[in-house]
């Protein structure tokens, strides 16, 4: 019996003298908002989810962590995005954001522009369009651009389809996004009619955001993934299958 419980002991002192092989910790999954914007994201279609949805996918992928992707109108994913271990895209960088989120990876360069239905407002003409009603998604950065630059006659919209009919039935003169996703969604939207659209007003990156608790590792870890992504020609051919300039 003492000779058992000496082997006991000595087993178990030889067993915390070993190097520990365990795997090393998962990483910690994380949520993605974003909202229905195609081409850049789009709702209820797992085939097509999005140029932007199939990049951020990947990245994560590369980046060894589990994620999923939530749809939900803007100025839900916007307050989403400030509980921890939340991502968000498609976000523009401001200075008013530049704290208040961690900047994950650079994702797309996005087009400004004034669209309303031909035969409607004339949207070449900017000035007279600081007199009009322009909508706008609600919690987008550029309200505080519009704003600035003297359009301040704004109807706030839940997402781009309810601002396109809201031109489409009178309640505001334009609408003003980027031009791929108003484009895009007017097409979905109103199949048969024409839209035109105003000279860019502002180009932007936008950018996956997370919240504040992301770490700069992990920021390094996504644009070395995307830097790869476009190395090896991934990047360029998500953007062409939505017919997107790369």
């Amino acid at each position: 019996m003492r000779m058992t419980v000496r082997f006991i002991f000595a087993a178990a002192v030889l067993a915390c003298a070993l190097p520990s092989f365990a795997a090393p910790p998962a990483a910690a999954p994380w949520r993605i908002a974003t909202s229905d914007l195609p081409p850049l994201s789009i709702e209820r279609d797992p085939a097509k989810p999005g140029a932007l949805t199939e990049i951020v996918r990947e990245l994560a992928k590369r980046a060894g962590v589990p994620a999923s992707v939530e749809f939900v109108p803007w100025k839900r994913a916007l307050f989403m995005a400030t509980q921890p271990r939340t991502a968000i895209f498609p976000l523009t960088r401001t200075p008013e954001r530049e704290n208040a989120f961690r900047w994950l990876a650079p994702l797309y360069r996005e087009q400004f522009v004034f669209m309303a239905e031909a035969g409607g407002t004339n949207v070449a003409d900017l000035a007279a369009l600081r007199q009009r009603r322009i909508a706008i998604l609600r919690g987008s950065a550029q309200v505080e651009n519009l704003k600035a630059m003297g359009y301040t006659r704004l109807v706030p919209t839940a997402s781009m389809v309810e601002g396109l009919r809201f031109v489409h039935q009178g309640m505001a003169d334009a609408i003003y996004g980027d031009q791929a996703i108003v484009s895009h969604t007017a097409r979905r939207l109103y199949p048969q009619g024409t839209w035109t659209a105003s000279a860019a007003l502002l180009s932007t990156t936008t950018w996956l955001g997370g919240s504040p608790d992301f770490g700069e590792d992990e920021a390094a870890a996504l644009q070395a993934a995307l830097e790869a992504m476009r190395a090896d020609g991934s990047y360029a051919r998500i953007l062409r299958s939505y017919a997107l300039p790369r």
